[in-house]
């Protein structure tokens, strides 16, 4: 059997006295989530002199699952109010939402994150049912409020990595820890 791998090295570590070496951290899955969006989006209006535009994006349901957790989007339980940031295609993400466990447990998700065209890429505002890592760069970051066998939760710094496929947002959530 062999070792584990040894993380890389920090790219920063250039950049410094060399007093203390980092390392780049490593990543663990936690679950796939696959989100049932409403079919109407509601716009709520531009900021005061700019082309800004905020986007209520209501989520109605889905699932989670994982090799620790597995359940259900509670129906209704949150929105994404998206920011759209003029033209030009970006999107300041702002969800909350809540999980139900197969074993009854509640957990609460907060999400920021961004969701832009990648390189040479124009995205149209023309509904679309899917998209792909290869057309956008599309994170959050994860905070979960979670009690009981879900407490473990509550300590993970939580990053989202997201597509859409089938009208269906689908996010695999990653644990970035120091320690694997």
């Amino acid at each position: 059997m062999s070792a584990p791998k040894a993380p890389a090295s920090s790219p920063g570590d250039v950049y410094s006295d060399g007093s203390i070496s980092m390392r780049t951290p490593s990543i663990k899955f936690i679950y796939r989530l696959e989100c049932e969006m409403a079919k109407d989006n509601h716009i709520v209006g531009a900021q005061s002199g700019t082309s800004n535009a905020r986007v209520v994006m209501p989520i109605v349901g889905g699932t989670v699952k994982g090799p620790q957790i597995s359940g259900i989007i509670e129906h209704m339980s949150g929105a994404d109010w998206g920011l759209v940031i003029g033209k030009t295609g970006l999107t300041r993400l702002d969800a909350r939402y809540t999980l139900k466990t197969d074993d009854g447990h509640y957990i609460y998700i907060r999400s920021k994150g961004i969701h832009k065209p990648g390189p040479g890429v124009n995205i149209d505002s023309a509904p679309r049912t899917r998209m792909t890592q290869d057309e956008v760069d599309w994170f959050t970051r994860l905070q979960f409020e979670a009690s009981g066998p879900y407490d473990w939760l509550n300590s993970v710094f939580g990053i989202g990595v997201l597509a859409m496929n089938d009208s269906k947002i689908l996010i695999d959530a990653y644990e970035l820890t120091n320690f694997m």
